[in-house]
């Protein structure tokens, strides 16, 4: 059934319809609120706000108070200083360089076809050089054989090789004052090896009477002569003679270097002696002799001895070594006064007497007493580490005695022995008589 269209009253629409109208009478009521809709979408971000102004700087914290300074530490005691050492030995004056020679000339001499033939030129030329001036004469390396007859040199004259290993001066020349090579006053021999092999009476590599003759970095031997063996030996020589090395075999009397009424000094030598019935390394007579740095040894003869002196005589870094047969003796003083330092004197191998340091004088003849002297050395002997005479007196100090500390007397008057700070080869104290 169709609805018939109804007409309300103007009260009844302000029930369904807010109204504001005054013409249309009171307001009713509100309604109940409706639920919330759905949230809107976020809208635009606004400008950033201006920087506010920097607040006020607060006040500093109060400084705190300072801690207690804390006590010094004690100071140590003051160690006691140490005693002083005493002064040192002077040591010896170093060695004096050779003077400086000017050389008018050189004259080289070449080896010839033979060995033979290489001496007669050799000869030729020192003949040759007749004007006395100052000549160098150059062996070039090879054998220079001058036979039976010995090569005298000349004042002003060096003879200079190529080295004593590969330069040799040989003849077998016979006597008791001449040898291969006998030198002069002003004459100088170096870098060679000069050799005697031997022949009728004593055999001499190396001869000389003169006062300066000298002679440096030089080989020399002799052996096999008919009597005895002197490989240098110098009468009345002064100066320094340094790099030799000198060797003498003989079935006599060996002796490798001999210095009569010397002032010299011996210095780098090496001395070997190897003999018959009597050998010795280095034998000094008369005279001052320095030996410094050598080494010197006797062996295989009836009596052997490595340093044998009748002069006055230092010892400074000394090997002196005798060695087997009867009696063997590394350093004997006869009559002279000695001074060894820093130096080994032994003696061993020998079947009735080994002495380290032996001593003998005859007061009769001189009317003099001797003294030996010696200071941080080795003295060794099977026998006797030190065997002192009558009138010598023996004065040791902090130095090894490897043997007995003997003496012929204890008579007063006759030579006394003082030792401070001796040592046995056990290292315990020692004790001289």
């Amino acid at each position: 059934m169709k609805l018939k269209a109804t007409t309300f009253p103007a009260v009844f629409l302000c029930l369904l319809v807010a109204c504001t109208d005054a013409s249309t009478g009171l307001q009713g009521e509100p309604g109940a609120t409706g639920p919330v809709g759905p949230a809107g979408a976020p809208g635009a971000k606004g400008d950033t706000g201006a920087k506010g102004d920097l607040g006020p700087t607060g006040l500093p914290g109060a400084k705190g108070d300072l801690g207690p300074t804390g006590l010094p530490g004690v100071k140590g005691d003051k160690g006691d200083t140490g005693a002083k050492g005493d002064t040192g030995a002077k040591g010896d004056p170093g060695l004096m360089g050779p003077a400086g020679v000017m050389y008018v000339r050189t004259k080289v001499v070449s080896p010839g076809a033979t060995d033979v033939e290489s001496g007669t030129a050799l000869r030729a030329a020192i003949d040759g050089i007749t004007d006395g001036a100052a000549w160098r004469v150059k062996l070039e390396p090879g054998t220079y054989d001058l036979g039976g007859t010995a090569l005298q040199l000349k004042a002003g004259i060096s003879l200079e090789g190529s080295g004593a290993e590969v330069t040799f001066v040989r003849s077998s020349v016979g006597g008791t004052s001449t040898g291969t090579l006998v030198g002069v006053s002003g004459a100088v021999v170096s870098a060679l090896t000069v050799q005697n092999v031997g022949g009728n009476g004593s055999a001499i590599a190396l001869y000389s009477e003169g006062e300066t003759f000298t002679f440096h970095d030089l080989v020399a031997t002799a052996q096999g002569g008919a009597a005895d063996a002197f490989t240098i030996y110098l009468k009345g020589a002064k100066g320094t003679f340094q790099r030799v090395r000198s060797t003498s075999v003989s079935s006599g009397y060996a002796n490798a270097f001999r210095c009569r009424d010397c002032t010299a000094r011996l210095h780098e030598i090496q001395a070997e002696a190897r003999g018959g019935t009597q050998s010795v390394g280095i034998y000094t007579a008369f005279g001052d002799v320095v030996l410094h740095d050598v080494n010197a040894s006797a062996m295989g003869a009836t009596d052997n001895w490595g340093v044998y002196t009748d002069g006055n005589i230092s010892l400074v870094d000394v090997e002196a070594l005798g060695s087997g047969g009867t009696n063997a003796t590394g350093f004997f003083v006869g009559e002279g006064n000695a001074t060894v330092r820093d130096s080994v004197l032994r003696a061993t191998g020998a079947t009735t007497a080994n002495e380290g340091l032996s001593s003998y004088t005859d007061f009769a003849q001189y009317s003099a007493f001797r003294t030996v002297k010696v200071h941080h050395s080795v003295l060794e002997g099977g026998s006797a580490s030190v065997y002192r005479a009558r009138y010598v007196d023996m004065r040791i100090a902090g130095s090894q005695l490897a043997g007995p500390v003997t003496q012929r007397t204890n008579t007063a008057g006759t030579g006394t022995f003082a030792c401070v700070g001796v040592y046995s080869d056990a290292f315990g104290p020692d004790v001289c008589p």
